[in-house]
């Protein structure tokens, strides 16, 4: 199976002059929601769809509990689950206090499980 991609023109301004560059950019087939995956997780095992669906909620509600106590989180076949922050920039810094830090997204670094499905994808231009 190949994952779709569209071609997407964009601008250059790293040299002198302006250039157009056109880069391949992935396209998504939609959203998979909570209930659907677990659906789709609970036909291939003994767990029931209830069940599943309580503990993809109960995971999420844990992961924002570590990562606010700031640890990281490994996911097996996944990736580590890290938080991404920062401030604006301050001449003296004590002017840098806590609440001007904000996190600013949930990045996360793939595992090697993961990295090697990747480089397994294929592409396929979409019309």
């Amino acid at each position: 199976m190949s994952h779709a991609y569209v071609v997407r023109p964009k601008v250059d301004k790293s040299g002198e002059t302006e250039k157009i560059r056109y880069y391949g950019v992935p396209v998504t087939s939609g959203q998979v929601s909570t209930e659907q995956l677990a659906t789709c997780i609970s036909t291939r095992c003994t767990l029931s769809r209830g069940e599943i669906l309580a503990a993809i909620i109960e995971i999420g509600r844990e992961i924002q509990f570590q990562l606010d106590m700031g640890y990281t989180i490994n996911l097996h076949g996944i990736g580590t689950l890290f938080l991404s922050a920062g401030s604006e920039g301050y001449e003296n810094p004590k002017d840098c206090t806590p609440h001007r830090v904000k996190a600013k997204r949930l990045c996360i670094k793939a595992d090697p499980e993961m990295k090697k499905f990747m480089k397994r994808l294929k592409f396929e231009r979409w019309k």
